[in-house]
């Protein structure tokens, strides 16, 4: 059996005891059926991975005590990934994926021809968290609040290449394009592509790159998800 794995932010030491109640209380005891005397993990990207079992089951939660570091924290560097919003059941299965590539930040942004209403900003972190204790990573990309394109292309660093995938296949190869700029942004915009005005501003940006997804018109996460595993490859190559 797989050990389970739980997000715990804070500070993690040898000894500590934790008290869990709520609904995580209520997976680790009547989901995963675990018991006294039975072990998890428990991580955060400042702290790393430890080992910790169960000292004492109560009506309404248990008590944790942590053993012993199993793996020391360690740097998970990933791209930022600014999307459109789309359909709930899409958004969610776009958001466990991207984690599970490594994106280290979300940002959701309003677009001309965004049709979706923005998800829940609480449900989309949890949902990246449960794929985070699934993955093995150590930490959980931040999810920002959604603001309109606009805003947030005035609030963004402007030293900070941004890669937005262009509809018209027009652009530079991704591959290349993440090679050149690993550090960089990347933004796909909506079902729709983006509008005129917007296209004209985005290649007017100091930094901005036009990068092209191939021949394919693709839904919007499929061309995330392209996106993030060419910048695993690319930083693997």
């Amino acid at each position: 059996m797989t050990v389970p794995r739980l997000h715990c932010p804070g500070e993690l030491t040898a000894g500590q005891a934790l008290e869990l109640a709520g609904e995580r209380a209520h997976y680790l005891r009547h989901v995963l059926r675990l018991r006294e005397g039975d072990g998890l993990h428990l991580f955060n990207a400042a702290a790393g991975e430890w080992r910790a079992e169960i000292a004492r089951l109560a009506k309404h939660g248990l008590l944790l005590r942590i053993v012993a570091r199993t793996r020391e924290p360690v740097p998970e560097p990933g791209p930022t990934l600014v999307f459109a919003p789309i359909k709930r059941s899409r958004l969610e299965w776009l958001v466990e994926k991207a984690v599970e590539l490594g994106v280290a930040r979300l940002v959701p942004v309003i677009t001309r021809r965004t049709v979706a209403r923005p998800e829940r900003s609480d449900r989309l972190e949890a949902i990246a968290v449960e794929a985070a204790e699934q993955c093995e990573r150590l930490s959980v990309p931040a999810i920002e609040p959604p603001r309109p394109l606009a805003d947030w292309l005035v609030a963004r660093a402007a030293a900070v290449p941004l890669l937005f995938a262009d509809e018209r296949g027009e652009g530079a190869p991704l591959m290349a394009a993440w090679r050149r700029h690993p550090e960089g942004e990347l933004l796909v915009g909506p079902e729709g592509g983006f509008a005129p005005d917007e296209r004209q501003r985005l290649l007017g940006l100091p930094g901005a790159v036009p990068v092209s997804l191939g021949p394919r018109i693709l839904r919007a996460e499929t061309a995330s998800l392209y996106a993030l595993v060419a910048w695993q490859l690319a930083r693997a190559s």
